[in-house]
């Protein structure tokens, strides 16, 4: 009987507790980034992290607000459990977007003539290609839809880095990361799996020949495992973010095999207040509209072998390379074998 009692107090306690936090705040579980968020009852701004100051806070308040004594672990297991209703922050704003026609509006043609480039025949084609493949990602949960890193050379203060940027969207900041990264370390497998832009910033000229092949492969892969801080399981997560980058120079690519991966483009110039500007949610709601279209996103064997042309004009030349090209020429077609 006493257990019986001791367990409805419990139930009793933990109740109370949840009815007071749901008039004081409301809370979500992030499943992108795995945590708990919150904001005020009366706030529409954006979710905040729980943290452990906050959980403290919350014991405090609780228990001058309905005299109850609790710990700030038993409010975190309330937190993060179903109590908080599982949302994917990325999919929900990329999904209450309204759907624009680009020839209707054009916000994404304004975007691209922002940017002038040396070799623009493919600009606009490859562009949008990278951004419908940005929203594949992340609406699915099926291998990696986006299979190209988006490159912009050129000189150094070209604005490179700030108009990738601002290629995301102001609600989803907190899902770019802009910087270097250690190909081979744990840290780029969090990256893949909670963000939704990696922007490396001015690294991949200085990439040696391992990393560049592992970068590679994290572009393409259809999933990471690993285990975050405080699980006990290794878990597998999927491919979510999407690759660009900046290279102040042009010469970057030292293996020709891989040069589908880099969708490269020299920058001459860039008017970034007309950019910044520009309503990414527009942008994207056009964008949406032509992935909802079925609008093919990734490239065909024949588009493939244009990029590798493109891409000619970013490769390194190496002394090696440049003695071949001396010593060797391909042979022509009418050319036949003899004994």
């Amino acid at each position: 009987m006493k257990k019986k009692a001791s367990a409805s107090a419990r139930r009793s306690k933990n109740e109370r507790i949840e009815e007071e936090l749901r008039t004081l705040y409301n809370f979500r579980f992030n499943i992108v980034k795995s945590r708990t968020e919150y904001r005020d009852i009366h706030a529409q701004g954006e979710f905040r992290p729980v943290t452990k100051y906050f959980l403290n806070s919350l014991r405090r308040e609780i228990d001058v607000r309905i005299g109850i004594t609790t710990s700030a672990d038993n409010i975190r297991a309330i937190l993060e459990s179903n109590f908080a209703e599982k949302i994917h922050p990325i999919r929900e704003y990329l999904s209450r977007l309204p759907l624009l026609n680009p020839l209707d509006f054009g916000y994404t043609d304004r975007l691209l003539q922002t940017v002038e480039v040396s070799n623009p025949d493919k600009w606009k084609e490859y562009i949008l290609k990278w951004l419908i493949g940005v929203v594949a990602n992340a609406m699915s949960d099926v291998g990696c839809q986006n299979h190209t890193c988006l490159v912009l050379t050129g000189e150094q203060g070209k604005f490179k880095t700030t108009w990738l940027d601002h290629l995301c969207p102001d609600p989803l900041k907190s899902y770019l990361f802009t910087g270097k990264i250690d190909p081979q370390g744990k840290d780029v497998l969090t990256l893949i799996a909670e963000y939704l832009f990696i922007n490396i910033d001015d690294q991949l000229r200085a990439l040696n020949k391992r990393d560049e092949n592992e970068l590679k492969n994290l572009i393409t892969t259809p999933a990471v495992k690993y285990r975050r801080p405080y699980d006990t399981y290794i878990e597998e997560y999927s491919h979510l973010a999407s690759f660009m980058a900046s290279v102040n120079g042009n010469d970057f690519l030292t293996d020709p095999t891989g040069s589908r991966r880099f969708l490269p483009f020299e920058v001459i110039r860039i008017d970034i207040d007309k950019a910044l500007s520009i309503n990414m949610d527009h942008v994207f709601s056009e964008i949406m509209y032509l992935y909802r279209q079925g609008v093919r996103y990734w490239f065909d064997d024949k588009e493939i072998e244009e990029l590798h042309r493109l891409s000619s004009g970013f490769h390194v030349q190496t002394v090696e390379y440049e003695m071949l090209m001396q010593g060797f020429e391909k042979p022509d077609d009418t050319d036949s074998e003899t004994d």
